[in-house]
Formats: structure tokens, sequence, C-alpha cells
């Protein structure tokens, strides 16, 4: 399934697919701009299926109940949700546009990869675990976004190389949605896991 976000500064895709025999993904996405900042959160709960999209579904709520306060405290409220959940591992990263900087936090294998126009990927490394209600603390990284830079935010369900970039781009840039999936395809070979993958750009 794929969605198109064309916000008033940045346009993001995101495309979501479920493991082969499970009725949903276990994954979660929620991606929201306002006239400060955009923020984004993926939440991938264990194992897959029903019980992995409930504990996902409750990070992303979290957000979006509270998508205006610091990342880190959106952090720990979302782990809060999950007590007596099944976990989940997850990643909030916002943009302050008048900053031009990234807040970012992330625990568990979900990741971010930013691309300038030239020169080295940004990749913020996130804290090994997941959430589960029992406490963490976090470790929150801020920086400088790029200008027009391309980012990208993927679950573990698929692996994306810097060669691989091509093929990024063209699913951003698809003139329509069954053409994004054939690229999508593409990156994917055959892999059968629950997989979210959001790809985003400032329109100007």
């Amino acid at each position: 399934m794929i969605e198109y976000y064309p916000f008033d500064k940045f346009k993001v895709s995101a495309i979501q697919k479920a493991k082969r025999d499970k009725p949903c993904c276990g994954d979660s996405y929620y991606v929201k701009e306002t006239d400060d900042y955009l923020i984004c959160a993926v939440a991938d709960g264990l194992g897959s299926g029903i019980g992995a999209k409930e504990a996902s579904q409750k990070v992303v709520d979290t957000v979006r109940n509270h998508h205006e306060l610091p990342v880190e405290t959106q952090m720990l409220k979302a782990n809060l949700s999950l007590h007596n959940e099944r976990g989940a591992v997850v990643t909030i990263f916002k943009i302050d546009y008048k900053k031009g900087l990234v807040t970012y936090c992330g625990v568990g294998n979900i990741r971010l990869s930013i691309y300038p126009k030239q020169g080295k990927s940004i990749t913020p490394l996130s804290k090994p675990g997941f959430l589960s209600g029992r406490p963490v603390r976090f470790h929150v990284q801020e920086f400088a976004y790029p200008e027009g830079g391309l980012f990208v935010i993927h679950s573990d369900g698929v692996n994306i190389l810097s060669q691989q970039l091509p093929v990024i781009r063209h699913i951003y840039s698809a003139d329509r949605p069954d053409q994004a999936e054939d690229y999508f395809n593409d990156l994917m070979q055959g892999n059968g896991d629950d997989v979210t993958l959001l790809i985003g750009k400032p329109l100007c």
C-alpha cells in the first residue's frame, strides 16, 4: 500500500507491506507537518501479525497525540504505552524548519538515512533493544538537515544499500502508484517480512 503526503514544505511517500502469510503488517508509522516542523515516527511491533500491529499502533497513537512535545518526551510516553504489551522498536525524528535541525531518537533496528545532494549520507545510530514499558535511557541526537536532502526511514524488512539509492529516488518520484510498487518490488527482491518505507524530500 502506497500513501503520498504532499505537505507544504516536504513531500513524503510511504509504502507498507505485510509479511507473506499474515493478515496485517506489524509496523505502524505516523508523519505530520505543522508550520514549524515535520515529525515522523516508525514502530515495528515484535514478532508479526495482529499482536505486533497492536503494539506498534500504540506507539504511533502516542506520537499523534503528543507530536508537539520534545522527541525524548514522546519516546518516554511511547515506552509507557507499551507496558504489558508485546513491545516494539521505535524511531522518532523531527525536522525543525526554523532552525534547520533534526532531532532524532531511536531504539532498535529501524534505520534513518539522509542523503545530501553531494557528499556522504547521514545515518544516526539507534540504541540497541526495544521498548516494552521498562525504564530506558534514551540517546537523543541533533544535527543539521542538509539542504535538498532526501530522507529514507525503514523497518528491518528491507536492507537498503547506498547503490540502491537510484531505486529509492524512482519510488519517490513515480507518477503512478503501480510504478512505485514495481520499483519497490525490485528493491525487496522476494523478501517476505513486514516492511515500512518512508521517503521524503523538501519541495524547495
